[in-house]
């Protein structure tokens, strides 16, 4: 199956308006849970779920079974990194999007600091590629499966008031959804992700390159804060907010959370939406090691200072 550039566009901005609509934010995510409230977690959860069953039912159908990689010590210690910044910066790779598509223009300043640290950063570690299973995948499915059960019956969600509508049956049918469309853009090899575009930017001359020879794929990333900004605009949540000197500790903490991605082999992003649901070895260890490091992030003090909220 090969998607036309017309198609992707529309998923990838269709995704990128439920994503916001879900407020997806793997640091909100964590606190919000540390708190008792897993709504964002399942939401999350969801959307790993309906990546993996998409991705291994067309690895049934076509034989093209997701890149799997190896499981290495610098990936663990860069997703630690990463968890760690993310929670200083008050927003992950995704997190930081929706809030740059509703307005909040103090993002800009993490989004800069990314193309810097890729810039900086290079190119990732080279782990070995494992030959694809469709039995990893299969185990993905399944892990991501129980682990929505326990969030479901051992989590009890918040009381609604009387009277009061269920958002759970939209939720999960939004994230499955946005789930889905993207791992049908990640099965045809387009580079989608939120963190694709500040790397397509740090790399001039390939972007320059892709775009003389009319490839799109490097600047896809800006179909999906196209979508979250109609989200935040549908919703009448778009308000310009201006950044101040104490929100420029962005620029270290985008790098660093850039630099991070790169040894972990992908940011919370790519972690979450391609090789976890993908059944790739490191992803599963990767994403632990992020809310470690988010957890860890939340209680110690910020070396640079927090930016406001």
């Amino acid at each position: 199956m090969q998607l036309s550039g017309g198609v992707v566009v529309g998923l990838l901005f269709v995704a990128g308006l439920l994503l916001s609509r879900i407020h997806f934010c793997m640091v909100a995510a964590v606190a919000k849970a540390s708190q008792g409230d897993w709504a964002t977690a399942r939401a999350i959860a969801l959307i790993s779920f309906g990546v993996s069953a998409v991705l291994l039912a067309l690895a049934v159908a076509s034989g093209r079974v997701p890149r799997q990689l190896a499981l290495e010590w610098p990936v663990v210690a860069g997703g630690v990194l990463f968890g760690v910044v993310a929670a200083w910066n008050r927003g992950c790779f995704v997190g930081t999007s929706i809030q740059l598509a509703g307005g909040d223009l103090r993002a800009l300043l993490s989004m800069v600091g990314w193309v810097l640290g890729f810039l900086v950063a290079g190119s990732p570690v080279a782990l070995p590629v494992l030959p694809g299973q469709l039995q990893r995948t299969a185990l993905a499915l399944g892990a991501l499966l129980m682990l929505l059960c326990f969030l479901w019956l051992a989590v009890r969600p918040s009381a609604q008031p009387s009277g009061a509508r269920s958002r759970d049956g939209v939720a999960w049918r939004a994230s499955i959804a946005c789930g889905a469309m993207l791992a049908l853009v990640d099965n045809d090899l387009w580079s989608w992700d939120p963190s694709s575009l500040a790397r397509a930017l740090a790399q001039p001359l390939a972007l320059a390159d892709s775009l003389q020879r009319r490839d799109p794929a490097p600047l896809l990333g800006l179909v999906l804060l196209a979508g979250m900004a109609a989200e935040a605009l549908l919703r009448r949540r778009f308000q310009i907010t201006w950044p101040r000197g104490a929100d420029l500790v962005r620029l270290p903490y985008g790098m660093a959370m850039a630099a991070a991605a790169v040894l972990a082999m992908g940011g919370n992003d790519t972690q979450l939406l391609r090789f976890l649901p993908g059944g790739s070895p490191h992803g599963w260890v990767v994403v632990p090691a992020m809310v470690a490091g988010i957890l860890l992030g939340l209680r110690c003090p910020a070396p640079l200072g927090l930016p406001r909220r």
